[in-house]
């Protein structure tokens, strides 16, 4: 396979679930049609010792994984510092609370973006939390392209210390008409579905929700999305 054509960078932040990221990576590999066609890019944080520790036992078990260890940061920021070691055409946010349950999960991805020449699409599968969404059709997780990350600038806005840049590229991929549910079951596991409990990670993740007004920070980039818009729009050619 030629490098980096029709491979998936799947990239996520991790915190305090060694066990769960491990649930997530075997997942991919044991439903995986092609064991080279994706890479796992975790960012840890630097205070996070049994997760660090962890990744090193999970380097011996599993191929394709990568590693970075930083300061901790916000949240929709880690997927940035993770990009410029990912060496693939599709993008597909993840988390350490999924389990992908589709087999051939990668070959469903790769196959959507041979439709488009222009790569501009967000897809996603069922994530089982569709009924705790107002939006319709929400991905959680998204899936976007190389192409969309380098004219958006980023893989998500920087501003983000809780949810809602996985709502800026749903926004933008609706205003676009660019957007696909692919026949995928990537589960998520969280505390809200009744399916694992409220660990510290949730915690402090609903507490910057409440504490940082993020949905202020998202009405007031209103202009910066507008502008992505435009780009990504004049980027179209179907």
């Amino acid at each position: 396979m030629e490098k980096g054509s029709n491979r998936i960078a799947i990239v996520l932040g991790s915190r305090g679930r060694p066990m769960r990221l491990e649930a997530f990576i075997r997942s991919l590999r044991d439903l995986a049609d092609d064991p080279h066609s994706y890479k796992v890019y975790v960012y840890i944080d630097e205070d996070d010792t049994p997760t660090i520790d962890y990744s090193n036992q999970l380097k011996e078990t599993y191929e394709q994984l990568f590693f970075h260890v930083g300061p901790r940061i916000i949240m929709s920021d880690m997927v940035n510092k993770l990009y410029p070691h990912t060496n693939e055409d599709i993008i597909f946010l993840g988390g350490d609370d999924l389990v992908m349950r589709t087999k051939g999960w990668d070959s469903i991805i790769i196959e959507a973006y041979k439709e488009f020449e222009d790569k501009i699409l967000l897809c996603y599968g069922k994530d089982g939390g569709e009924r705790v969404h107002t939006q319709e059709n929400f991905a959680t997780h998204p899936i976007i392209s190389k192409k969309w990350v380098e004219i958006q600038g980023y893989v998500t806005p920087p501003y983000f210390s809780c949810d809602y840049a996985d709502t800026w590229l749903n926004d933008l991929a609706n205003d676009l008409g660019r957007k696909r549910e692919l026949p995928m079951y990537n589960e998520h596991m969280h505390w809200s579905l009744g399916k694992s409990s409220m660990d510290m990670t949730y915690f402090e993740n609903r507490k910057r929700f409440e504490e940082d007004n993020v949905l202020k920070k998202y009405e007031d980039a209103k202009e910066e999305r507008v502008a992505v818009f435009n780009k990504l729009k004049k980027a179209l050619t179907c």
